[in-house]
Order: C-alpha cells, then structure tokens, then sequence
C-alpha cells in the first residue's frame, strides 16, 4: 500500500504536501489542477500545463484548496486529512478511506459512514438478496402447507395460517416495490379472497356460539344460537367454492411462476430498495389513517359506521408495519422488536374491535329471517352496539415514527 500521510487544513483552506510527495512529482514550480474526486470522497492534485484555475505550491509546500470544494467536503479549518499518490495524482482525502470490508482503495462507494469497494458491495448486494429470497421462500412453502390443508377444512386454523402467509409474502413484495399488477399479486389476492369467505365465516360461527353458550338469557340465547345456525350454512357454500377454485388459482403454475421470480427477478427488487425510504412512506401513510380516524370520531362519533371504518383502515396499515419490521429485523438483523410490538398491540385491540362489528353486521343481515321476537332480537342487538361503543370509546392512538 502507497505511503499516507496525515495534515491539518489551515485557516485559509491550506494544506502541506508532504516534501517526499513534493519532490517525486516534481511539483515545485508546477501548474496545479485541483478537481474533486466524486462522491464526496475528497480532491485530487494534478500537474498541468494549462491556463485557467490553477494553483501552485508555496515555498512550504502548501497548497490552497478552493473554498468551493471546502464546501462541498464539509471541510473546516483544522479538518485532519489523508494525503497520499495514486497514479502520479496528488489524493487528498477524509482518514482510511478504504473499503470497510477488504481495505482495499479503488471504485469505493459510500454506505453512512463507511466506504464499500465495488466487489465487496457486489458481494454484499448477493447475500443480502439470498437473504431476501430465503425468507419469501421459507414463507411460501408454509403458505402452500396451509393451502393444501385447509381443503381439508378439518383445522380451521390451516384457512387463517395460510390467509396470514399469504398476506405477508404481500407486504414483503409491496415493500420491494413489485408492481400490483404483477401476476403473482393477481393470485395471491384471489387465494385471499376465496379463503377470506370462509374464515370470516368461521370466526362469525365461533363467536356466536360462544355468545349462546355464555349468555344467561335464554331468549337472547335462542337468538344468538340461530345466527350461528345461519352462517353453518353459509359457510359449506364457500368451502365448496374454496375446494373448487383454490387449487385453480394457487396451482402448480403458481409456483413456477413463483421459483422464477425470486431466482431471476428478486435480486434487482433488493438492489435498488431504499430501506429508510420505504418505511418512511409506509410510517406516512400510518399516520395518516390515525389522523382520518381522529377527524372522523370527533366529525361523526367514535361508533359511527365511518369511525369503523377509518379505524379498520388504521388496522391494516399497523399491520402491514408489524410484518414489515418484523423481517427487517430478521432480514437485515437491526433491532426493530420496539415497533414490532408496537404495531402488533395496536393490530390485536382493533381486531378485537373489527371481530365485533363483523359480528353486528352478520346479525343485522340476519335480522328479519330469525324465528325469535322482535324485542329479543333488538335486546341483542342493543348489546353488541353498547359493547362496540364501549369499545370505541377505549380506543387511543399515537402515531409513531420510524
């Protein structure tokens, strides 16, 4: 490695030349150009024989540096500099800028603080996009596991596993900025939809039956019991739809389609993301919704239909950050638990609350067909509205920022 010296920036912008520096290049006397390197990474002194602006040494060996390319550099008086030669030029430049990784000193790239050379970040971009890949991988084969059990419909936790990969092999690729149009989006979200008919239903049945086995009146739990009853039925209707199409649209096609994606494709995604960037938009659009839902709550009431909704909006922006850091955190192995556990506390209360609007909705669609008296079924229904209101009128949100 070329010999590297250490000098101080004066207070008119000048800087030595180190003498063993001064006389192999023959610079006494000598036109100098003095140019920036690029990147920020510092200036080059070269000896020209040209008109212009150029500058010469001293008789200490000093050289001013334009107070442009001060500027540009951040440089102030008493700012330390390495100086050494490359190719017959004059470098100087910020301490040890050298690749961060093998030292080495040619075609650097700045990354934050440090300096990568191009064959190290090349290195870096390629495990990085493996890592990426690894992971959507390991996502899809545990999303095609629940796929293929949930035609069973003998777990109806295999239909909500294989909703909830589903959507987060969403948000990974959303994050990477893959189109929406992209084919792989197109099925994913009709897989979503076909399983999404009947886990609602199987959450709607779950719940109703709790609420006849819990409630003491009778009456009220004749009512409860009925809705129950009606959804069953609903639901076989979808689970022959889901048995039917599922296979159709997640088929074998799917995922060659799939395999080729992230072995062709997945590495430019990785490349050209902007981490910080990225989250900052979706961190953004957070807030945003909680501040569409505060307007609303104060405009419309905390219980109303348009509360409801602009907070089930804040729910599904929550939960999109909690799968997104949580690979981060996995992915890039940065400390990211903090927001984690902050989006999935937020994820949890409001699907609480969406549950019991679900179940408010199917209740109402049931209303008129239910064999029971009016007064019981309004008794029911002005149950599962105080319990929503109360609910709303819990509800407190901060945004939060990245």
């Amino acid at each position: 490695m070329a010999a590297k010296y250490v000098r101080q920036l004066d207070k008119m912008g000048r800087v030595v030349i180190p003498k063993d520096i001064r006389e192999d290049l023959d610079l006494k006397g000598r036109h100098l150009g003095v140019y920036e390197i690029g990147s920020g990474r510092g200036i080059k002194v070269i000896n020209e024989e040209a008109e212009g602006e150029v500058k010469t040494l001293d008789r200490y060996g000093r050289i001013v540096i334009p107070i442009e390319l001060r500027q540009l550099l951040h440089w102030e008086e008493g700012k330390q500099v390495e100086i050494k030669v490359n190719n017959k030029e004059v470098i100087i430049s910020d301490q040890s800028q050298v690749c961060a990784v093998c030292e080495h000193e040619q075609s650097l790239f700045p990354v934050k603080s440090k300096y990568l050379c191009e064959d190290c970040l090349e290195d870096g971009n390629l495990q990085m996009s493996n890592r990426w890949a690894s992971k959507l991988d390991s996502l899809i084969k545990e999303y095609r596991e629940h796929c293929r059990n949930a035609l069973n419909f003998e777990d109806p936790e295999d239909i909500h596993q294989a909703r909830v990969k589903g959507r987060r092999i969403e948000a990974l690729l959303q994050f990477l900025n893959v189109s929406s149009h992209h084919e792989i989006f197109q099925n994913l979200k009709e897989a979503h939809k076909l399983l999404g008919a009947v886990r609602e239903r199987d959450v709607l049945i779950n719940g109703f039956e709790i609420r006849a086995q819990e409630e003491e009146n009778q009456n009220l739990a004749d009512v409860y019991a009925q809705v129950y009853q009606r959804v069953f039925k609903k639901r076989e209707k979808h689970r022959k739809k889901l048995a039917e199409k599922l296979p159709e649209v997640i088929s074998e096609r799917f995922y060659d389609q799939w395999n080729a994606f992230v072995e062709d494709n997945i590495r430019q995604y990785v490349m050209a993301l902007n981490i910080k960037q990225r989250l900052d938009v979706y961190e953004k659009r957070f807030n945003q919704a909680v501040d569409g839902f505060n307007e609303v709550s104060e405009e419309k009431g905390r219980s109303s239909k348009k509360a409801l909704k602009a907070l089930h909006d804040v729910r599904i922006e929550s939960k999109y950050l909690r799968y997104i850091y949580k690979y981060l955190d996995e992915i890039y192995e940065e400390d990211f638990q903090e927001q984690v556990d902050f989006y999935e506390k937020l994820q949890d209360e409001f699907g609480n609350i969406n549950d019991l609007k679900d179940w408010l909705d199917a209740f109402e669609k049931h209303f008129d067909k239910l064999e029971s008296k009016k007064k019981h079924k309004k008794a029911v229904k002005q149950q599962m509205q105080d319990e929503l209101a109360e609910k709303m009128n819990q509800v407190t949100i901060e945004t939060k920022s990245n």
